[in-house]
């Protein structure tokens, strides 16, 4: 522990934002970002970032990381077909490992081939093959460097244990052909021993020595025997790629937050603001809308008055559906006064695909010339990112189920397939940014960014602050890194820290405060 006041004042608040998995620059950042808003010197900020870095440096875990072996057969030549053994050794990691093999896209190979599953030769032994030719579209590859990326991870593994992998394995591709060109060039008085070195695993040997040069080629074209000099030795095949942790993947695992709350089993829920705003919740598949108290979301103008009471009833009992639907967001229209989506009519039904995501669509009920005033509502829709493929946004949402042990719901996997995370519905000309409806289809957002976020901060300074999932009918949060301290009925939630979500509790975003309760809507409570 410092003696220095601020330096311990500085670490207790820093420690409360930290979820042990930072780098180092995300680690200076949040530091700077804690100790400028208190106004502390920088003398005290540089002490306590050396501080922190020694008390999160991994432990070495040497002994425990796996070895990657890869058996090449035939070194890589152009124009071969290469089909090199891989043998991973992991001792103390008990369960299958997880493989991921992407050979470079210039060279010619399957990626689906079933030789890359791992079998088990033994407990913490597991061999595979990775057939590629080295030609592209059928025809010899260029000179140059091609990759073969590895990543492997693991299920169900010690917490002390990284459970994420990689390395990079470059082939090297001369411009001579063959395999590459051999020049030594001595002077009259240079010595030049070549004993036993394989000459022919080269295209072309030149060597050049003055008058008084001695070259030494024994053994340099068959070094097993003086008879069999058409030979030449085996080159070693067999090589070890050193596997590295994968820390951007390591930094995002999830933990699961120690409480005592029971979790609470809901498909809808709310987020009630101190300034009155809230956000209503839904996670079914199909949500409707409508004037009735029947529908997920009851639209009607409000405040009740007699004005906005003759308005509403322009409004059908249940105005339209809102599906998921493999094409997209489908907008189903059950009125009697129809609706317009982008200020075109639709005609019983609209789909949105998930390439409008992030750009407002504009929704009008009440189109026909006898409704004096329609209700508005603007839809976002929100997608993953696009160099999030799907294959590994799968294998994490199986992950975070695993963390809180339950089960990825047939929403979520739908909604994986389609390319949606969620869609926000904003009332536009009547409460408006008082309430909105959020469809929750595998994630929302929580932050200030419209185009982002399911669920919309006003003093937030950051665009995303919090991740909210829904798992195995409970909602779930997530505080991520870099957003602003984020609390739980007082007490602070880690980065990458999974919270189950119960009626009554109270959340902290920064400076902003908000109630997680059971859904009621503005003047319908």
């Amino acid at each position: 522990m410092s003696t220095d006041p601020q330096e311990e004042l500085l670490y207790q608040l820093v420690k409360q934002q930290l979820g042990g998995s930072e780098a180092l620059g995300e680690l200076d950042r949040i530091v700077k970002g804690v100790a400028g808003t208190l106004g502390f010197p920088n003398e005290v900020q540089e002490r306590l970032v050396g501080r922190l870095r020694s008390e999160l440096a991994p432990p070495p875990l040497v002994e425990a990381a796996p070895r990657l072996l890869v058996d090449w057969g035939e070194l890589p030549q152009v124009g071969s077909q290469c089909r090199p053994e891989f043998t991973l050794l992991c001792p103390v990691y008990d369960s299958r490992p997880e493989i991921a093999i992407r050979v470079d896209r210039d060279l010619d190979h399957d990626p689906v081939d079933p030789r890359r599953r791992p079998l088990t030769d033994e407990l913490g032994l597991w061999s595979f093959h990775v057939p590629f030719r080295m030609t592209s579209e059928g025809f010899d590859c260029r000179p140059g460097q091609y990759l073969v990326d590895v990543q492997v991870s693991f299920r169900e593994i010690r917490q002390e244990l990284p459970r994420f992998y990689r390395c990079s394995i470059r082939l090297t591709v001369s411009g001579t052909g063959g395999g590459g060109e051999l020049v030594i060039d001595g002077d009259g008085q240079s010595v030049v021993n070549l004993q036993g070195y394989n000459l022919k695993q080269f295209s072309k040997v030149i060597l050049k020595g003055g008058q008084d040069g001695v070259i030494n080629l024994q053994n340099g074209l068959a070094p097993d025997s003086p008879v069999d000099i058409g030979k030449s030795a085996k080159p070693v095949t067999t090589f070890e790629y050193q596997l590295k942790v994968d820390q951007q993947k390591q930094s995002r695992m999830p933990k699961l937050a120690t409480t005592s709350t029971s979790r609470a089993y809901l498909d809808a829920a709310a987020f009630f603001f101190e300034d009155g705003r809230r956000t209503i919740v839904m996670t079914r598949p199909k949500i409707t809308f409508g004037r009735s108290r029947d529908n997920d979301a009851v639209l009607r103008f409000l405040p009740p008055g007699e004005e906005h009471d003759s308005l509403s009833k322009n409004i059908s009992r249940t105005h339209f559906v809102s599906t998921l639907t493999p094409e997209g967001i489908e907008l189903e229209d059950e009125s009697k006064s129809g609706m317009e989506l982008n200020y075109s009519v639709v005609e019983k039904r609209q789909v949105l695909p998930a390439a409008f995501a992030g750009d407002p669509q504009h929704l009008k009920l009440g189109v026909t010339g006898l409704v004096p005033r329609g209700f508005e509502l603007d839809i976002f829709m929100f997608a993953p990112g696009r160099d999030e493929h799907r294959e590994e946004l799968e294998y994490w949402d199986e992950l975070y189920c695993e963390v809180v042990r339950g089960r990825l719901s047939r929403t979520s996997r739908e909604a994986l397939d389609v390319g949606i995370n969620g869609v926000r519905y904003d009332r536009i000309g009547n409460l408006e940014g008082e309430e909105c409806y959020a469809h929750l289809l595998r994630e929302l957002l929580i932050g200030s960014s419209p185009a982002q976020c399911g669920v919309l901060l006003k003093d937030s300074h950051r665009a995303v602050e919090a991740r909210l999932l829904h798992i195995d009918r409970s909602f779930w949060l997530e505080a991520l890194p870099g957003g602003s301290p984020l609390a739980i009925n007082g007490t602070l939630l880690p980065p990458r820290t999974l919270l189950p979500l119960s009626p009554g509790m109270e959340i902290r975003f920064g400076n902003e405060h908000a109630r997680f309760d059971r859904p009621a809507q503005l003047y319908l409570d």
